[in-house]
Order: structure tokens, then sequence, then C-alpha cells
């Protein structure tokens, strides 16, 4: 389970679909990932869906035989499709809305371009029944400060023309990252969703750093690191 104080929020207020979207560098791939995994062992029935259409590295089908033997699907473009950054999109996803046995961990990347695709979905995706989660990583551009996040967010909605349920806390600078990093992010974010009157669903950070972030009142999400770069 989630460690980490007070309810999280996906589990206290759980969708069946379960949306993680973000700018460059945000980390949403990884906790998409995650989150996958830590659904997958409440005993739910769990499918990711790629729907990353603008960066071509660190995307969910780049694991999808790992994820596949821990039980979960994963829908992808297929064949040579899956390396190329063209909206090709696999009639599934189609099932995975309408399946109601299923939950679904949509991964979105590209920040308010790559959110147009979930336009398509809009009429498939009424409120009320999903989360849309906002990964922010202060330390990448576009997102610095609270005033950045905040126009992040209204972009992200009027592209997607879904709403943000909430903002997750992710601020990291990869290896380089320590708690004092992250704190000082999280304070900046924690800032953004109160002027936004939205909650911070949790805090992620690497395993390593988990006990450091025990008192900061936020539920926390610590990260197996699954999108490695070819050299490491």
């Amino acid at each position: 389970m989630f460690a980490g104080a007070g309810e999280f929020l996906l589990f206290e207020k759980l969708k069946r679909i379960s949306i993680f979207t973000g700018y460059f560098g945000s980390g949403k791939t990884e906790i998409a990932l995650n989150y996958a995994i830590k659904l997958k062992e409440t005993g739910k029935k769990v499918t990711l869906v790629d729907l990353d259409l603008i960066n071509p590295y660190f995307r969910v089908r780049q694991v999808k035989k790992d994820f596949k033997e821990k039980g979960i699907a994963v829908v992808s473009p297929p064949g040579k499709l899956a390396g190329a950054d063209i909206p090709a999109l696999p009639p599934s996803i189609h099932g995975v809305l309408e399946d109601p046995g299923v939950y679904g961990v949509f991964d979105v990347g590209g920040g308010d371009i790559g959110a147009t695709v979930l336009g398509r979905f809009k009429n498939r995706l009424p409120d009320g029944a999903f989360n849309l989660f906002l990964v922010v990583n202060t330390c990448r551009p576009y997102s610095r400060d609270a005033k950045d996040i905040i126009n992040i967010t209204r972009l992200i909605e009027k592209s997607s023309r879904l709403n943000v349920s909430a903002l997750v806390s992710n601020t990291n600078l990869g290896s380089e990252t320590d708690a004092s990093i992250i704190l000082a992010g999280h304070r900046i974010i924690l800032e953004a969703a109160a002027s936004m009157d939205l909650p911070v669903a949790f805090i992620s950070m690497r395993t390593d750093l988990a006990s450091a972030m025990e008192n900061t009142g936020v539920p926390l999400l610590p990260l197996t690191i699954f999108m490695k770069t070819p050299w490491q």
C-alpha cells in the first residue's frame, strides 16, 4: 500500500479511470507505472494505456513485456507504430473506457499539446468518471513557480476539455535529488494547488528518500525507477 500520512486521494476518491499528464520532464510516466503496480496490488484488474503521442522517449510501451509479466496489460500502438510519434490510437482504448471491470491508468504526454488527444474521448469521460492528475516538477521549465503551475493547469484543461482533479508533487533533479529539493518544490506546488482550490494527491520520490518525507502530512508514493536512459 501507499505510505504516508492522511488518506491517499486515489483510494479515498478512487475512479475507475486515472489519467496522468504533465509537461516535459515532469516524471508522469514513471508515476503512472508505479501507480498501476500499487493498484494491481489491491486486487484490481489494471490496464495501462500509453497515450504519449509527443515524446519519443520514456514511453510506457518500452516496458510492455515486463508489465505483462506483472499481470498488467499495456495498450499502445502496435508493431512499427510503437516507435512513431504519430497519433496511432488502438481501438482497444475504448474497451478500457467501457469495461466496468477494468481500472485504466492513462499516461498522456506532451503538456497541453499532448493533452488534446483526450478530447477525442470526452464523450466517454463524463464528469465524475475519472481523475485527471497533473504531475508537477518545479525543477523543469514552465512549472518553476505557482503562477507557472496555474498557467499549465489551465492550458491542459483547455486542450483536453477536461478538469484537472488534483496535482501530484514530483519535484526532482534525477539522481541529484535530495529531500531539500523535494520539499522546496512541494511548497510551491501546495501554493498553486491552494490558489486553484485543488488537492495535492501525493508526493512521489525515489524509495530511498521516502523516510525523509514522512512528516509532510501528504501521502507518499515511493518510486521504483523503470524508465532509464540507454547508458544506465
